[in-house]
């Protein structure tokens, strides 16, 4: 027995974990040389001490044991962390068992020390709310940056658009402008022919209605919604002229156009007047900026192998190998324009 007792000493006091006994009054019978170190403590400063004292304040204390000595006493399980003070008055964390003992006179507890554990945890999650609130603020910079970028696109395709539609304008109003100056001289020296006057004012009207077509193709061509419909290359490309082609002209590029193809396409046809107004820009710009004299855009169609085919191509320059790759990037921008894109769709 004597025997067996040293074993339960030497067990007890050199266990890996911390033992605490207490009576029901929460009294402290025992504890062990490990508990002792955990918290810091002298065996004697808490043997007959009340368990109060190694509590954090006198709130924690009895929320410990309303949560905690109360639930072992029923001989219910427990396994709980907590907040213990060690002697120094730093908190403490561990992880704390119970289970009653002698007819329910005495608990005893066991303690781990997860102190390092729950801090390093506590790190981490500061470094993920700190990370996160980088990268939200992150994100919220790249949005403005990417509003701003969308604005200051929307403003060059508007003044693209006004660019072109002055290019549409400038015959016919320089047409109204002569005739209603003719007319006006004719008035001024007393020599009005009717049918003279009737078919200057029939060359107004036909210039209004011009003015009045251009817009109403402006409209149709900056369409916002994304709606498929049955459509052709050629409709798309005559279209596309419509509102690119005075400023080709007036930039020296000869257009030559071979249409093949005419194949019906189910497609949005917005999405790639876009693309193609988009292409011959381009080119416009790739001509102006390499200083080509002699400047030619061939646009063609075709089918092949259950395929019809759009194909543009221009003598600007080409595309650089390096810039391939990045063709398709947002924003990004060619010092070289395109030399050759063919769309395809399944027939």
């Amino acid at each position: 027995m004597k025997k067996k007792e040293q074993w339960f000493e030497h067990i007890f006091n050199n266990s890996g974990v911390g033992i605490l006994v207490v009576d029901k009054n929460r009294n402290i019978l025992e504890v062990n040389k490990t508990f002792c170190e955990i918290l810091g403590y002298e065996y004697e400063e808490l043997i007959n001490k009340h368990a109060k004292i190694l509590h954090i304040s006198n709130e924690s204390s009895d929320k410990f044991g309303k949560i905690a000595f109360n639930t072992v006493l029923k001989s219910n399980s427990l396994d709980l962390e907590y907040k213990f003070k060690h002697k120094n008055g730093e908190a403490i964390w561990i992880k704390i068992t119970g289970d009653v003992i002698k007819d329910k006179q005495e608990v005893l507890w066991i303690i781990r020390n997860i102190n390092q554990r729950v801090k390093f945890q506590e790190e981490l999650a500061s470094l993920n709310d700190t990370l996160n609130s980088k990268i939200e603020n992150q994100v919220k910079v790249l949005r403005e940056k990417d509003r701003q970028l969308q604005y200051q696109a929307r403003l060059a395709q508007m003044g693209e658009m006004l660019n072109m539609i002055s290019h549409q304008w400038r015959q016919p109003l320089m047409s109204i402008s002569a005739t209603t100056s003719y007319l006006y001289g004719k008035l001024l020296i007393d020599e009005f022919d009717k049918k003279e006057f009737n078919n200057e004012l029939e060359l107004i009207e036909d210039s209004a209605q011009h003015l009045s077509n251009t817009i109403n193709d402006f409209r149709s061509f900056f369409k916002v919604e994304k709606r498929k419909i049955l459509t052709s290359f050629e409709d798309i490309v005559d279209n596309t002229l419509k509102i690119v082609k005075p400023i080709l002209s007036n930039s020296q590029i000869e257009l030559e156009l071979d249409f093949q193809s005419h194949a019906t396409i189910y497609t949005l046809e917005n999405e790639i007047k876009q693309v193609v107004l988009n292409i011959l820009k381009n080119a416009e710009d790739a001509f102006i900026e390499n200083n080509k004299i002699y400047r030619k855009i061939k646009i063609k169609t075709f089918n092949k192998n259950d395929f019809t085919y759009l194909k543009i191509e221009d003598n600007a320059g080409g595309i650089k190998p390096q810039h391939l790759n990045k063709i398709f990037d947002s924003y990004f921008r060619l010092n070289s324009k395109y030399g050759c894109i063919i769309f395809y769709l399944f027939l």
